[in-house]
């Protein structure tokens, strides 16, 4: 996490070098590297989002979403639309996007979960499903890739590894407790990049960790941001 040694003393970080990605285990890596379908014309985008009064930024997050409509079909499950049975809808998408509370429960790996209307999203149940048009998913929550010292000998399960599961070929996810602001700003700069027009040959999927790097370092160049803020964000795939 900290700075890289150097002898110009410089201070630099593991992702000023390279574009890290990982893999919750050698089954999810080679689940996500499976052939699909390839994308013709515009993508489509599911948005689930759970704003609430602890939560504002989410719903300044949604319009940044909302905003991409230009280059993707967007259609959104929020507040009330936003409930445990999502996965039923991300079978039609190629992206999604997901906008919520967090919940990690202590010694209860399987207990993690996304927490929207009316119940909660568990990873045991949203590998259970394989989704054909998966591309990538964006997971704006907290402890959305945690793994704890209770954890450890079950590191391969929590909601990033689960997404990878059901098929999407990379996902972002969180290590820890995330700042409502820094769901909007981090989805605004990460989209920027994946749709700029410099790898247009590149399947989005393959853009993904190089979009999330580039929107880190803009985040990290903001006054007041803390290390443990743009550290948060990782990347799990291809």
């Amino acid at each position: 996490m900290g700075p890289i040694p150097s002898s110009d003393s410089c201070e630099r970080y593991f992702s000023d070098l390279y574009i890290p990605s990982y893999t919750p285990s050698l089954s999810g890596l080679i689940e996500s590297r499976k052939a699909s379908a390839q994308i013709l014309g515009k993508p489509s985008l599911l948005l689930v989002a759970q704003p609430d009064d602890s939560l504002p930024g989410v719903k300044r997050e949604i319009k940044v979403i909302r905003s991409l409509e230009a280059r993707v079909t967007v259609a959104d499950l929020v507040s009330g639309k936003a409930t445990p049975s999502v996965v039923e809808d991300l079978r039609d998408s190629h992206f999604a996007h997901v906008a919520c509370h967090g919940v990690l429960e202590t010694g209860k790996p399987f207990e993690a979960s996304s927490k929207l209307h009316e119940g909660s999203r568990h990873p045991a149940r949203y590998s259970e499903v394989r989704l054909p048009n998966a591309e990538f998913a964006f997971l704006s929550c907290c402890h959305a890739a945690e793994i704890t010292e209770e954890r450890i000998a079950d590191e391969a399960l929590h909601l990033t590894a689960a997404m990878q599961y059901c098929r999407f070929r990379s996902v972002v996810g969180t290590m820890w407790e995330m700042a409502d602001t820094d769901g909007r700003d981090l989805a605004k700069s990460f989209y920027k990049s994946l749709f700029s027009n410099q790898e247009t040959d590149v399947p989005y999927n393959e853009r993904s960790a190089g979009a999330l790097r580039d929107a880190t370092q803009k985040l990290r160049g903001k006054r007041g941001i803390t290390l443990e803020r743009w550290v948060n964000f990782v990347h799990y795939g291809v």
